[in-house]
Formats: structure tokens, C-alpha cells, sequence
């Protein structure tokens, strides 16, 4: 059973990833007072991490479904 130890693996990763991105340190650097095109950069940032982890995840179930 490689290919599920490996799936599970893959799946743990991206989950860790997406806290890692969505918790305090990031969030601090991205808390400015700063705009781009008159939306916070905090906002932005955590709609784009938003985005990308449904499109991740929704890439890793295509890759990785489990085919007999």
C-alpha cells in the first residue's frame, strides 16, 4: 500500500501548509495599513491563500484518486 501511504502523506502536507499560511507569524507580516487597488493587503492575502487551497487540494484529489 505505497500509493495510500503517499496520498495520506501528500494530504497531511498541504493540510499543515494551508495552518501554517492562515496562522499568526503571515498573518502579522501582511497586516499593514497598506492598500492595493483601495482593498487591504490583509484581505487580499488571505483570499489568494484562500483560493490556492482549494485549487490544491482540489489538484491533489484529481492526482491522486485512487484507481483499481
Amino acid at each position: 500500500m505505497p500509493a495510500l501511504e503517499k496520498r495520506r502523506k501528500l494530504w497531511a502536507l498541504l493540510g499543515i501548509l494551508i495552518f501554517l499560511l492562515l496562522n499568526f507569524p503571515l498573518l502579522q507580516i501582511f497586516n499593514r495599513d497598506t492598500l492595493l487597488a483601495g482593498i487591504p493587503v490583509l484581505i487580499l492575502y488571505l483570499h489568494a491563500v484562500w483560493i490556492l487551497a482549494i485549487v490544491g487540494l482540489y489538484v491533489l484529489s484529481r492526482l491522486l484518486t485512487y484507481r483499481e
